[in-house]
């Protein structure tokens, strides 16, 4: 996919949008988007090229946002939006929040990546004490196997989708 949308061929236009649930004209104006991020042309997105996104390098999440996006090609960076779109699962939203929360990518939500967490939406306002209880009472609460942390199927089974819903309402595009 080189420099300009008329490299980004049909075929890839069309399977994208199987995969994504994206319309045809949202990839294309996607693609226009990728190539303006990639600055340096490589193919995939750098930590420094996703600081050229306003609302998005003032966003306290803007750290863990990097984690995800960064070296990413279009097609993840498709994949990756398609779960802000409001034709995207209930399964996909759910995906992504467990993702973006499992900061260590172990499989679990454990007090530590809540507390990661914390730290970037509150910063110095609380005291490592009250993070940490915070993050316990999170973890009580929806650790339903009592194992000390919180697995995929434990975060299905306490988590509203509605609440899920509109976390995945915030637009990074």
């Amino acid at each position: 996919m080189g420099a300009n949308t008329s490299s980004l061929v049909s075929e890839d236009i069309e399977e994208m949008a199987r995969e994504s649930n994206l319309s045809p004209r949202e990839i294309k104006r996607l693609y226009k988007r990728f190539q303006k991020l990639d600055r340096n042309q490589s193919g995939s997105l750098e930590a420094d090229e996703l600081t050229m996104i306003p609302e998005l390098a003032m966003n306290p999440l803007f750290p863990r946002i990097v984690q995800i996006f960064e070296s990413v090609n279009f097609r993840e960076f498709v994949k990756l939006l398609s779960v802000f779109s409001e034709s995207a699962s209930e399964e996909a939203k759910r995906d992504f929040v467990f993702r973006f929360f499992d900061i260590d990518q172990d499989g679990f939500v454990s007090s530590t990546d809540l507390i990661e967490i914390l730290l970037m939406l509150c910063g110095s306002n609380l005291t490592q004490g009250e993070l940490e209880e915070i993050s316990q009472l999170i973890i009580r609460d929806a650790d339903m196997d009592k194992d000390g942390m919180v697995s995929y199927d434990d975060f299905c089974a306490c988590d509203s989708l509605g609440t899920i819903s509109q976390l995945c309402q915030i637009s990074l595009a």
